[in-house]
């Protein structure tokens, strides 16, 4: 079984840097620089919408969370059974994290809402 997994493998090496001296050179090997208008203006909106989406979750995440334990405890009158973190349940969780996921859609909406603004007080001036 090693031997015929060998025989197959150096087979294998073999056919393809055959196939390899067959092709034609490439000619450069260097990469090429995107040209701006290579890509349409919605890709970048949309791309910079998902950067700011998920880079602005564990912020919002943190701060929901934060703030949803100090409203239980405060709640509670700062009884330390609900102290920060310690009352959790699966739909405490499902709120937190729905809260942060939405502040961070809004957040990322407001982005490309003032973005697209600034590009059409731009186009006008020029």
């Amino acid at each position: 079984m090693k031997r015929r997994t060998l025989l197959l493998m150096g087979f294998l090496l073999i056919c393809t840097s055959l196939a390899a001296q067959r092709l034609p050179p490439e000619e450069s090997e260097e990469p090429v620089e995107y040209d701006p208008a290579e890509f349409p203006m919605w890709t970048h909106d949309l791309r910079r919408f998902e950067v700011v989406t998920f880079g602005t979750f564990p912020v919002t995440f943190f701060a929901t969370s934060m703030i949803y334990d100090l409203s239980i405890y405060a709640s509670h009158q700062w009884d330390s059974t609900y102290a920060m973190g310690t009352q959790r349940s699966n739909r405490d969780i499902a709120i937190i994290m729905g809260t942060a996921a939405g502040i961070s859609l809004l957040l990322a909406t407001v982005d490309m809402g003032i973005n697209i603004g600034k590009r059409k007080h731009q186009e006008k001036t020029e």
